[in-house]
């Protein structure tokens, strides 16, 4: 005697559930159907690997638009630029069949750009490949930068905070996006600094009329208390003369971190400018700063350590000279 079991549509909700645990189940009309679950978001890396971006104008390309560093090309390997060329500026066409040579990353390891702030990462595929020769004669290196195609839109080149950065990496960071300054303030006169900062701020005696201190800070917050400020003090003491170009000025600068629930900020340093922060579902994770062609990586959960310094350009001698922040209405650098 054979017996025979009938499933009814129930039953067989129930049996197909076990079987695909990844998946939801809806029944209509005595149907099931398997409705995919999204995707889980994988948040911030603890160890992000940090990709830094300049313009192609900067490095004398024509157009609008954006290049992102791939490696510094050691001199053993550099035959773009040999005798006097060395000496100088410049940019060259790399074949495809040279990248790797050169240093290049696998190209199986995908790039996910930030572009604009606060939105997810998208993907992008190097394609173009230049030689890029920059620095003075104390500090000039080859660097190999690579043109992108992009699945989301960037901002064109011109404020630092505009300026893409990306991570390299083998799955989507999904969940994580980049914050960028979002608060700003400016000290003008009788207004005082904010209480949380003054601790870093040396004291000097500063007067008024004879001598003006202005500050200027800008940085993000976040819901749980955590937020990142970067301070530019200048004190400048007038002695009687007219022209802001004569006047003696002292300039100070501090990048600082409030971790969530702390009473009070601390140091990043090194650093740089603030120049946008990693964060995720789980709260601030990574603070970035830049400065004179070093992006510093800051891990949030381990301010202790130095951050990682990813070099990706060589200053040259018009960007030392205008390196140093000061908030005086000459913008000549002594």
């Amino acid at each position: 005697m054979v017996s025979v079991v009938r499933l009814t549509s129930q039953a067989l909700v129930v049996g197909l559930s076990l079987l695909m645990p990844l998946g939801a189940l809806a029944q209509d009309d005595g149907e099931a159907k398997v409705i995919p679950m999204e995707e889980a978001e994988r948040g911030c890396p603890a160890k992000p690997e940090v990709v830094p971006f300049t313009s192609r104008s900067l490095v004398g390309l024509s157009g609008s638009g954006w290049l992102v560093h791939q490696a510094i090309i050691p001199p053993s390997k550099d035959t773009y630029f040999r005798g006097g060329e060395a000496d100088r500026a410049g940019v060259k066409l790399v074949p495809p069949e040279d990248v790797k040579r050169l240093g290049a990353p696998d190209p199986k390891v995908p790039l996910w750009v930030f572009g604009k702030a606060d939105t997810q990462a998208c993907r992008a595929t190097p394609t173009t490949y230049w030689a890029v020769r920059m620095g003075t004669d104390e500090d000039r290196k080859t660097y190999l930068m690579a043109e992108l195609e992009v699945g989301c839109d960037l901002l064109p080149p011109g404020r630092l905070s505009g300026t893409p950065v990306a991570l390299r990496q083998k799955d989507a960071p999904t969940g994580c996006k980049l914050r960028r300054a979002n608060d700003n303030d400016t000290g003008r006169a009788g207004v005082g600094m904010p209480l949380e900062v003054m601790d870093f701020v040396p004291a000097r005696d500063c007067e008024a009329p004879e001598c003006t201190r202005l500050w200027e800070s800008f940085g993000s917050r976040w819901e749980d208390g955590s937020s990142v400020t970067d301070l530019t003090v200048s004190w400048m003491e007038r002695k009687g003369k007219k022209n802001p170009c004569d006047w003696q000025t002292e300039d100070f600068s501090i990048l600082l971190l409030r971790p969530p629930n702390a009473l009070a900020p601390v140091q990043l340093k090194p650093s740089g400018a603030f120049f946008g922060a990693l964060y995720d579902s789980t709260g601030l994770r990574t603070v970035l700063s830049r400065h004179l062609g070093v992006v510093y990586v800051h891990d949030v959960a381990k301010l202790k350590a130095a951050p990682k310094q990813v070099r990706y350009a060589s200053p040259s001698e018009e960007d030392l000279l205008t390196a140093k922040r000061t908030l005086s209405p000459c913008k000549t650098m002594r």
